[in-house]
C-alpha cells in the first residue's frame, strides 16, 4: 500500500506562501526608515506572526521532505526554504535590535 501516502496533496503551495511572506516581511524592515517607532502591540503581534511564519515554514518543510524526499522542486525547494529562514531570522534580529535602541 504505497499509494495511500501519495493520496493526499503535498503542501507546496504552502510552503511557497511561507517563504514568499517571510521574504517580503524581509525586504519590507529593510525598507523602513531608521526612526520609525511602531506603537509597542505592533512589534509584538509582528514578532509573533514572524516567529509563527517560521514554525510553520519548518513543520511544511518537514512533512515535505518526509513525504517526498526525491521531488524534483527540492531543487528549487531547498534554496528558498534558507533564504526564507535567514530572512525570517534576518526580521527578529532587525525587530530586537529596534526595540532596544
Amino acid at each position: 500500500m504505497t499509494q495511500a501516502s501519495s493520496s493526499k496533496p503535498l503542501p507546496w503551495t504552502a510552503f511557497r506562501l511561507f517563504v514568499a511572506l517571510l521574504m517580503v516581511n524581509f525586504v519590507w524592515h529593510l525598507c523602513l526608515p531608521g526612526n520609525k517607532h511602531d506603537p509597542h502591540g505592533a512589534v509584538m503581534a509582528d514578532t509573533l506572526i514572524t516567529v509563527g511564519l517560521l514554525l510553520n515554514l519548518y513543520v511544511t518543510k518537514r512533512t515535505l521532505s518526509q513525504r517526498a524526499p526525491g521531488d524534483v522542486r527540492w531543487k528549487l525547494g531547498a534554496p528558498l526554504y534558507w533564504a526564507a529562514l535567514i530572512s525570517g531570522v534576518g526580521v527578529l534580529l532587525i525587530r530586537f535590535w529596534s526595540i532596544a535602541r
